[in-house]
C-alpha cells in the first residue's frame, strides 16, 4: 500500500466531515466549521491519491523521496504530501469544475481562524458556507462515481442535499441580479444619469478580464455585447497536421471549459462555473493555440 494511499485519506475525510456534519447542540459551530474545512482538504487529497498517489506527494521534498514512496518504492517516514494550495490548483486541472479559487478561501480562512486574530470563518450566514462547501465536496466525489450518501450515510445525505440545492438557487439568484445591475448601470451609464462616484467606479472597472491561459469570444448575456470566457485549465490538447498543400507546420487544438466571463461594455462579471452555467456559457470551446508546440527528441543508434 502507498504512503500516500486513497483509503486512508477517504476514512480520515469521512471522519472530519461526519464530526462537521454533527448537530449545533452537540458541536458548535466554531467547532464544526474548522472540521468541514479540514475535510475538504483531505477530500482533495483523497480524489488525486484515487487518481495517483504520484499527486498527493510533494515532490520538493527529499529530492524526489517523496515520490518514491508515493510509488511504493521506499518505504518509512516522514511522509510530506502537497499543500492545501496545491492540491485544490490540481483537482481544478483534473475535475472540472472545481473552484480552486473558493477552496482556498476556505482553508485560508480556516488558518488564519486557527493562527490569527480574525474570524471570517465564522463571518458567513451558515445557508451560504454550507452550501458552498458541500458544492466543492460533491465535484470530488462525482469525479469518482461516488455521492454525498457514502460520505456521511443516508441519516444527513438528505441535509447535505438541502444544502445543494440551495446553492443552486443562490447561484440562480445572483447571476439574475448581476445582469440586471449591468443592464440597469449601461442604461445610466449611456443617459449620463450616475453620479459622478458611480461615473469614477464605472470607469475604473474596465473590462474586467482575468487574463487566464485559455480565452475565447462569447455573447454577453446582459447587453449582447461580445464578453470574453476564460479559464486556466484544459481539458485536452492535440497536435493538427493541417490537410493543406501549403501548410506544412502543425498547430495545438486545445478544448477548455470556460469558469469566468467578462464584458467590456456592461461591466458584467460572472466569476465561477455554476454562474456560467445558469447563464448558458458554459460549453466546452475548441481553439487554435499558437504555442510552441515540444516535440519528442530523435532517437537513433549513431
Amino acid at each position: 500500500m502507498s504512503a500516500f494511499d486513497a483509503e486512508g485519506y477517504w476514512n480520515k475525510g469521512r471522519l472530519f466531515i461526519n464530526r462537521a456534519m454533527e448537530s449545533p447542540e452537540i458541536r458548535s459551530e466554531d467547532e464544526r466549521r474548522p472540521w468541514a474545512s479540514l475535510a475538504l482538504e483531505v477530500l482533495a487529497k483523497w480524489s488525486l491519491a484515487a487518481t495517483s498517489p504520484t499527486l498527493v506527494a510533494d515532490p520538493a521534498k527529499g529530492d524526489g523521496e517523496q515520490l518514491y514512496k508515493a510509488l511504493g518504492i521506499r518505504t518509512g517516514g516522514p511522509y510530506v504530501s502537497v499543500t492545501a494550495s496545491t492540491a485544490f490548483k490540481r483537482c481544478a486541472a483534473l475535475y472540472h469544475p472545481f473552484d480552486e479559487r473558493r477552496a482556498t478561501r476556505y482553508s485560508s480562512a480556516r488558518n488564519e481562524y486557527l493562527h490569527g486574530a480574525d474570524i471570517d470563518l465564522l463571518q458567513f450566514p451558515d445557508a451560504v458556507w454550507w452550501s458552498r462547501l458541500w458544492s466543492l465536496i460533491n465535484v470530488l466525489l462525482a469525479a469518482h462515481d461516488r455521492e454525498p450518501q457514502d460520505l456521511v450515510g443516508p441519516a444527513v445525505a438528505a441535509e447535505v442535499e438541502a444544502h445543494l440545492a440551495r446553492n443552486e438557487a443562490r447561484v440562480r439568484e445572483q447571476v439574475q441580479a448581476a445582469v440586471a445591475a449591468a443592464k440597469r448601470n449601461l442604461a445610466r451609464w449611456n443617459a449620463g444619469t450616475m453620479t459622478a462616484p458611480e461615473a469614477r467606479r464605472w470607469k475604473q472597472r474596465g473590462h474586467g478580464r482575468l487574463g487566464s491561459t485559455y480565452s475565447a469570444d462569447a455573447p454577453c448575456p446582459a447587453c449582447e455585447a461580445t464578453g470574453t470566457v476564460e479559464t486556466d485549465y484544459d481539458d485536452s490538447r492535440e497536435i493538427i497536421w493541417p490537410d493543406d498543400e501549403y501548410v506544412d507546420e502543425p498547430y495545438t487544438e486545445i478544448t477548455f471549459t470556460p469558469d469566468y466571463f467578462s464584458c467590456p461594455v456592461c461591466h458584467l462579471v460572472l466569476s465561477d462555473f455554476d454562474q456560467l452555467l445558469e447563464a448558458n456559457l458554459s460549453d466546452s470551446i475548441t481553439i487554435a493555440s499558437d504555442e510552441e508546440i515540444d516535440y519528442e527528441p530523435d532517437y537513433g543508434n549513431d
